[in-house]
């Protein structure tokens, strides 16, 4: 058989592991989020200023790609239970034309 082929079913189930992946990984950022810049607690006296800024620039950019792809992963996985949802209506139509042609020409 030629075309596309999905196994709807796994295409579906994984998706919702992805889909509840993204959201437990999301879930897992919040407390380093309620953080802060990460160094406000160091009682620094401008001694490492330089270590300190830079820990929190990269801090807070790590912050926002691990954010990113968390918020991806529960895109990817509601964009598979889209394919799963579409598929089968597609195939149900399909199913469902033929068999009003059989019936058109019988």
């Amino acid at each position: 058989m030629t075309g596309l082929e999905i196994a709807l079913g796994a295409v579906g189930q994984e998706a919702s592991r992805i889909r509840t992946h993204g959201e437990e990984y999301g879930a897992a950022l919040a407390p380093m989020h309620s953080r802060g810049d990460g160094v406000s607690s160091w009682g620094d006296d401008g001694l490492f200023a330089i270590f300190t800024s830079t820990y929190a620039e990269s801090r807070a950019v790590s912050m926002a790609a691990l954010s990113g792809l968390s918020e991806e992963m529960g895109a990817t996985g509601h964009g598979l239970q889209t394919v799963v949802k579409n598929t089968g209506d597609t195939e149900a139509t399909n199913v469902q034309t033929i068999q009003d042609l059989g019936r058109a020409w019988a």
